[in-house]
């Protein structure tokens, strides 16, 4: 039995990125996509359509210096989901560390875009640790 087309399409997407290739991670968002991160993306906690995704990633992106990197692999995919683990890292400007496992899942629209993300951070302590002492976000900003 072959794999799900879109546990396919979603590792491609994830080696593209990488590559630092995010384009074919963002053409398969649908233009209304919702993204609810957990305390990984710091302030960033929603955006909600692509203009708003792109802004969000731009921000963080700078508020890593340009070091942020992500490491994806698709574990599960069906028509209407799609669930991978993701490695982050990167680097603030003062030098702290910034290291997150983080599960994405992403609720996928009959046409194969993907409507919906949430992530769950599996070191959420570290990284609200991380964006307190580098950003000044209170604890109280990740409930």
């Amino acid at each position: 039995m072959g794999t799900h087309p879109n546990l396919d399409r979603a590792n491609a997407t994830w080696e593209s990125a990488r590559q630092g290739d995010y384009s074919q991670g963002f053409d398969d968002l649908a233009d209304d996509v919702t993204v609810e991160n957990g305390p990984g993306a710091g302030p960033w906690h929603r955006a909600t359509g692509k203009d708003d995704v792109a802004l969000m990633l731009l921000e963080f992106g700078g508020a890593l210096g340009g070091t942020f990197h992500q490491d994806g692999r698709c574990v599960y995919a069906d028509d209407r989901v799609s669930i991978s683990l993701v490695h982050e890292t990167g680097q603030s400007p003062s030098g702290d560390p910034f290291d997150n496992m983080a599960i994405w899942i992403s609720r996928l629209r009959l046409d194969g875009k993907t409507e919906r993300i949430w992530t769950v951070d599996l070191d959420a302590e570290h990284c609200e640790d991380f964006w307190r002492k580098n950003v000044g976000v209170p604890s109280k900003d990740f409930s």
